[in-house]
């Protein structure tokens, strides 16, 4: 276990200075990124709702007897 951890201390203005910082910078990026978050969002729900082949079904689907062709000469 480390017993030199570094301890820090903000006084309140300094505090203040930052968070104020820190809410103009995200303000300024969010509406950018609601174009993108949206059409991620999208693409997240289109993948959810596609259906997923059955695994069993591909499985056997490779050892079923082959189908004869439609123009067979038997």
């Amino acid at each position: 276990m480390k017993s030199n951890k570094t301890i820090r201390i903000v006084k309140s203005a300094e505090r203040k200075d930052s968070l104020v910082n820190k809410s103009a910078a995200t303000e300024s990026t969010r509406p950018a990124n609601n174009g993108v978050t949206s059409q991620v969002a999208s693409w997240v729900k289109e993948f959810q709702q596609r259906r997923r082949p059955d695994p069993r079904r591909a499985c056997a689907s490779l050892f079923a007897d082959p189908a004869s062709p439609l123009n067979s000469l038997s």
